[in-house]
């Protein structure tokens, strides 16, 4: 009888042990299964469910409506039907409002608005001893640019920037706190500028302070998009008459002021831009005219274009002799739409919330993003600058630069085109890789960006 109890009591004993496993078990389970399941929501796995697939035919993005006739109107300084949903109201604090203005009566080849950190002093002195050379070429008329914020709390850092102001007179500061997640009123703000202050220039810039860039290779590639830089390595020779340059005495000795030293105190219907295949995209508005005249305007005006557009055609496609010498001498005509960059065709939305880049569905639904440039570096003829601009009136504000243009340009039917040799990241260096790069990125070391640009310059790529 004893035995059968000592038996009875292990038994049970063995049993609620193993219940006990059973459960922790099935605890281990319950908790690695909400482990997984929080770790999958952090990455953004549930979220790639509720995305909208984009389709470039369907794609909307507030203003939900056709945005030309408004843009129209806001480029003839007139009333639009609807107001506009999206305006950049900061005040500027220092405008250089002379700064475009030093020969009215010529137009510019190209501004350079390079987008700052107020703190970087260094880096501007490099780019003014560098690339930024206002007087590089006597027969390009170029300015540069220098755009920031604030630095409300420090007054050390914002009394360094009054004095290099002052000197220099080509920085430009707007009211808000300059920061990453800023960049896009840094953006407009400089668009803003230039359309009010600085409208006589062919060609703009946009550049970051730690960029190399070439302007012997950014004015050849202005001249001819579609064929940089192919049409060059059959010839160096063809390019070969060199621009007179301003000598060493002519310029102003930058380097003698130390700022680290804390002593020291779209008007018509149809609009011509790039596409990728190098042809000529059009864009057109349904929507009704109001007046006469506009009508008669815009006929003739797509009539020039038309004729112009079949020139470039035959230009490109031009098997003759002499087509090597018609590529360096062709010139874009005035109304095109060029937004040329380092361009991503097919890039999602970072949905892991770890990431700088993180962006929810109420941000941005889709599952893609529409074309867009790396805002590192690109160029925009005048008529994108302004499209852009009066369009961005009708774009609801993005924190990222380069997505908030991607999806204006998107709303302006603005096509980006792309060139590699717009480097958004540091591109390996020696003396020859150098030949045809028109920016690469990462130069944050002054010193590195003026030997490399010195040596580049000597050897004629820069």
């Amino acid at each position: 009888m004893c035995c059968y109890l000592l038996q009875c009591y292990l038994f049970h004993l063995y049993f609620q042990r193993g219940r006990r496993n059973i459960s922790r078990v099935k605890l281990g389970y319950v908790l690695w299964g909400i482990g997984m399941i929080a770790l999958l929501e952090f990455f953004g796995a549930f979220v790639h469910i509720f995305e909208v697939t984009y389709d470039e035919k369907n794609f909307v993005y507030p203003y939900k409506g056709n945005v030309h006739e408004f843009v129209n109107a806001l480029r003839r300084n007139e009333k639009p039907e609807v107001e506009p949903i999206n305006e950049y109201k900061y005040a500027f604090i220092l405008t250089q409002p002379q700064k475009c203005k030093e020969n009215a009566d010529d137009t510019l080849r190209i501004v350079y608005i390079v987008k700052s950190a107020i703190e970087n002093f260094d880096r501007r002195t490099a780019i003014r001893n560098s690339w930024g050379i206002e007087k590089r070429f006597f027969d390009v008329p170029t300015r540069t640019i220098f755009v920031v914020g604030t630095h409300r709390y420090d007054q050390e850092v914002e009394a360094k920037l009054k004095l290099e102001a002052g000197i220099y007179k080509d920085i430009v500061q707007a009211d808000f706190i300059d920061s990453y997640y800023n960049n896009t009123i840094k953006t407009m703000m400089s668009f803003k500028w230039l359309v009010n202050y600085c409208p006589n220039s062919k060609f703009y810039m946009f550049v970051d302070d730690d960029m190399y860039v070439s302007v012997k290779n950014l004015a050849t590639f202005i001249r001819n998009p579609a064929n940089y830089p192919f049409y060059l390595m059959e010839s160096r020779k063809v390019y070969s008459a060199h621009k007179r340059e301003i000598k060493q005495s002519d310029l102003m000795d930058y380097s003698d002021i130390n700022f680290n030293n804390k002593s020291v105190t779209y008007d018509l219907k149809s609009k011509t831009s790039f596409t990728e295949d190098s042809t000529i995209h059009e864009s057109t508005n349904n929507n009704s005219r109001k007046n006469n005249m506009h009508e008669k305007q815009e006929v003739e005006l797509n009539e020039n274009r038309k004729t112009e557009n079949e020139y470039l055609l035959r230009l490109f496609n031009k098997p003759t002799s002499n087509r090597k010498r018609q590529l360096l001498d062709f010139e874009l005509p005035d109304d095109i739409r060029l937004f040329a960059g380092f361009v991503f065709m097919r890039s999602a939305p970072h949905r892991h919330k770890f990431s700088k880049w993180y962006v929810t569905l109420k941000e941005y639904p889709y599952h893609l993003w529409p074309p867009y440039v790396t805002a590192g570096a690109y160029v925009l003829s005048k008529e994108a600058l302004l499209d852009l601009y009066y369009t961005s009136f009708y774009t609801k504000h993005f924190k990222f630069d380069d997505i908030f243009l991607g999806l204006v340009a998107k709303k302006a039917d603005i096509v980006p085109f792309h060139c590699e040799e717009f480097h958004f990241y540091k591109k390996a260096y020696t003396k020859h890789s150098y030949t045809y790069v028109i920016t690469s990125h990462g130069y944050g070391d002054p010193n590195e960006l003026l030997q490399i640009w010195n040596e580049q310059k000597a050897l004629g790529n820069a």
